[in-house]
């Protein structure tokens, strides 16, 4: 039975997508009003940034009524505050979905201030691993930002981005890689070829073809976005990483496991400096570096790898979401052709169950389960 290898995003997808900011919190400052008119500082507290921008909200509710735009974009930052927070995402998707229902309400739902609600919405839908409504509400908001601002307009342009993260998410490639060649097109004749967002585009969009199959062509672009890159000092930067980890994910692909496995290390030991083991950037690396392993037959360091990830995943981004399904789909596949048919078993079955859970019953990942599973059964002395 040939085996397929269940990989993470060989990039997180989102080098081009700024995170929603959230505006500098303050501190809380006591001050004393002097005879002659000067403020005197007598002390000043620091406060998280939840509580900051929960009673500003507040004070904008009282003093210009819960309705009013400024009030309305305060418990849009206080929301953004939540998504920040362990333990506070439930309450920051309601919190959000009730400002875009008010929102759509008052202002209309193409308006901008609606639609910067609707992508944090979009945006934290898709980080909790709610990928077919995350997908939703982004086309919603890409298509509404195209009508609003145009298509050549930058938010527009990130919005498509976000919406090509999710489908990469949801496995659906070739969608995703037409997006992303169309925001790279779009963004390189408006900035030309160096502005750093068309770099970070251009990483984006390979990634996209290593995905969709067209690793040759993946190369090619990660191999002249590579060089340019190290021209300019920037082969350690996020996007300079980016494409070096996208890069040795083509080679692998295209079985050239030697060079692959340089590139993915070199890559790790940086990500890992600068950003720590658990960061997703250097679990994704982990990740494919496994793949590499796998492919050269180590499968004892391949599995301990993969273990690895699959608990730090599992601890950042809860049992049930997509990245921590994958972990055990990469992991179960290793203990196969290390011949540990019963905890593969163990693990395609609870994949199994996630898989037509989060995307569905015929969706490639839940048949592919099912046939492994069926192998297994089928070969279990």
């Amino acid at each position: 039975m040939a085996l397929g290898w269940r990989r993470k995003r060989e990039d997180d997808g989102r080098r081009d997508i700024p995170e929603p900011e959230l505006p500098p919190a303050a501190d809380l400052v006591v001050t004393m009003l002097n005879e002659d008119g000067t403020e005197e500082e007598i002390s000043r507290v620091g406060m998280p940034p939840h509580e900051f921008y929960g009673m500003r909200a507040n004070a904008a509710h009282q003093r210009l009524g819960p309705e009013h735009p400024d009030t309305l974009r305060a418990f849009r930052d206080y929301a953004r505050a939540l998504t920040h927070m362990e333990g506070r995402h439930e309450e920051a998707r309601e919190r959000l979905m009730a400002l875009v229902y008010t929102q759509s309400r008052t202002l209309g739902y193409v308006h901008e201030d609606t639609l910067t609600t609707a992508a944090d919405l979009a945006g934290l839908m898709h980080v909790t691993g709610e990928l077919g409504k995350s997908e939703e509400v982004w086309r919603s908001v890409w298509t509404s930002r195209a009508e609003l601002l145009g298509p050549d307009h930058p938010h527009t342009l990130d919005s498509a981005s976000s919406l090509a993260a999710v489908l990469e998410d949801l496995r659906r490639e070739p969608e995703a890689a037409a997006l992303r060649r169309d925001v790279l097109e779009r963004r390189r004749r408006l900035l030309g070829p160096d502005d750093p967002a068309v770099l970070s585009a251009t990483s984006s969009h390979a990634a996209a073809l290593v995905k969709a199959g067209h690793w040759a062509e993946a190369e090619r672009e990660l191999r002249s976005l590579v060089a340019r890159l190290e021209r300019r000092g920037l082969q350690d930067d996020d996007t300079g990483l980016a494409a070096r980890a996208n890069l040795g994910a083509a080679l692998c692909r295209l079985d050239r496991l030697d060079e692959a496995e340089a590139v993915m290390r070199s890559v790790l030991t940086t990500q890992q400096r600068t950003k720590g083991p658990a960061h997703p950037d250097a679990l994704t690396t982990r990740n494919n570096l496994a793949a590499v392993l796998h492919a050269r037959e180590h499968y004892a360091e391949a599995a301990h790898t993969l273990r690895e990830v699959l608990t730090l995943t599992t601890q950042h981004k809860g049992d049930s979401h997509p990245d921590t399904l994958h972990a055990r789909d990469n992991l179960a596949n290793v203990l196969i052709d290390n011949g540990d048919h019963e905890e593969a078993a163990t693990l395609l079955t609870r994949c199994h169950t996630d898989y037509t859970r989060v995307f569905g019953p015929h969706h490639p990942l839940t048949r592919t389960a099912a046939e492994r599973l069926a192998w297994l059964r089928d070969n279990s002395s």
